[in-house]
């Protein structure tokens, strides 16, 4: 990849009580995309930060975010997008899960993808060519497709993995969604950034990925949240049919 590609990538890490993991992302990410800036936004409460802390500042090109309450990983996502469009030299924007879900050596797949392409946003896919799951039972495999598939059709936009959080935004995307008022605050607000960047004309692409499971910890999404989201989703689609159809 080249260099200056990579001194123009920002990568932004939603993180909520990841200690054990954030650091081997990190450094896979700074071994992938040398000089790349890095921003954590960690939700995790205060007796988990002490050590991430310690460790981060010893890392140059990081900026770590301390917001000290769980307050959702869209939430995060959109303020490290904030903080890192300032910089007005980053030129594409990636979030990624920090549970070690994903391979930060993928990175270049997706730069490739967006500029051969021209799209604005180019999205990981498990369930593309060349996209798959490893190391993750089967339950969740199917609840997983399930789900995305349900958002296929009731979002009506020709993607196949709407809760993946390996994604990447040109700056016209990103600018879009910082001015925009997102309503979600969890992973549903994938689906919704999602929906409101298709709405506006936005190019939109997959590139394959593999996903693994977890490493270490478990699962910041219950089944409470789950049907939480899958609600608002509900709710989303029905009210912007409703507003379309005030305004005929």
């Amino acid at each position: 990849m080249k260099r200056n590609i990579v001194e123009n990538i920002a990568v932004i890490i939603p993180s909520y009580k990841e200690e054990k993991n954030i650091f081997t992302l990190i450094d896979a990410i700074s071994e992938a995309v040398p000089d790349s800036k890095i921003i954590v936004v960690d939700d995790s409460p205060k007796e988990y930060i002490g050590k991430i802390k310690f460790l981060l500042k010893k890392k140059k090109n990081i900026e770590i975010i301390f917001r000290y309450k769980k307050l959702g990983r869209g939430s995060a996502v959109l303020h490290g997008f904030n903080e890192a469009f300032k910089d007005k030299r980053i030129k594409y924007f990636f979030e990624i899960d920090s549970d070690l879900a994903h391979n930060p050596n993928e990175i270049s797949r997706f730069i490739d993808k967006m500029e051969k392409g021209r799209h604005d946003v180019v999205i990981g896919s498990r369930y593309v060519k060349g996209g798959k799951t490893i190391n993750i039972v089967l339950y969740r495999v199917i609840l997983s497709r399930m789900i995305n598939l349900f958002l296929r059709f009731w979002l009506n936009i020709k993607i196949n993995d709407f809760t993946g959080g390996f994604r990447m935004y040109n700056g016209k995307s990103i600018e879009f969604l910082c001015k925009s008022k997102i309503k979600s605050k969890g992973f549903i607000t994938l689906s919704e950034t999602l929906y409101l960047l298709h709405r506006k004309g936005f190019k939109i692409a997959e590139a394959p990925i593999t996903v693994s499971m977890k490493k270490k910890g478990k699962s910041n999404v219950n089944a409470r949240e789950l049907f939480r989201s899958l609600f608002f989703i509900l709710s989303m689609r029905i009210d912007s049919f409703l507003n379309n159809l005030s305004l005929r």
